[in-house]
């Protein structure tokens, strides 16, 4: 397979590296005075493009499988835009495992960076216009189950057709205008129990 860097291409509006899968996730975030916890992803199926495949396939993303970067941080994205550092609008860290509804999950800590760009972001999710967002990840290690096929995986029955995507590495987290896992709203933070709809939007 050819190197993530060696190809990239756009799915939908979004620039997108070789590779590199995406599925966007309407934000749950906790708000507090200068950072935001954002479910990053959920084991909810989510239609994603398959680069081996090349066509758009549904897949379960195990949170177990989850392989973070070494010094576990990965960058806060625009749009998915990786071509200029003025792409960066913070960092993500302090993953942790979680549950959101009936679904395994992860969480990142977001930090925007202090730039007029990065502040008039973290605004918009403050007064909760913006609330998507879209993990981008590699595959390490997937499992094709055809369709009407049911197979076992790690003591769990998955039912066809579906990827099931056991290995993968978390690349960074971008914030987009329109998401796409669905597990993934933000509740108001600073004491403030407001908590944003959830809803289900087509995987980029």
């Amino acid at each position: 397979m050819k190197g993530i860097f060696e190809r990239s291409g756009y799915l939908g509006s979004m620039p997108v590296a070789y590779g590199l899968t995406v599925r966007s996730i309407t934000c749950r975030a906790a708000v507090d005075s200068d950072a935001i916890r954002w479910t990053l992803a959920t084991e909810q199926p989510a239609m994603v493009y398959d680069w081996e495949l090349e066509r758009v396939v549904q897949e379960v993303l195990l949170m177990d499988g989850v392989v973070f970067p070494e010094n576990r941080q990965v960058p806060l994205l625009d749009c998915h835009n990786r071509w200029s550092v003025d792409d960066q609008l913070g960092s993500v860290t302090d993953f942790k495992q979680t549950l959101v509804g009936k679904y395994q999950a992860i969480d990142g800590l977001i930090r925007f960076a202090a730039d007029d760009k990065a502040v008039r972001t973290r605004q918009k999710v403050i007064d909760q216009h913006l609330t998507d967002g879209s993990a981008g990840y590699r595959v390490l290690n997937a499992i094709w189950v055809p369709a009407e096929v049911e197979v076992v995986i790690r003591g769990r029955t998955f039912v066809g057709p579906l990827k099931v995507s056991t290995d993968w590495m978390l690349k960074e987290f971008t914030l987009t205008p329109i998401g796409a896992d669905s597990l993934a709203k933000a509740t108001r933070g600073s004491g403030s129990a407001g908590r944003l709809a959830q809803q289900r939007l087509f995987a980029a």
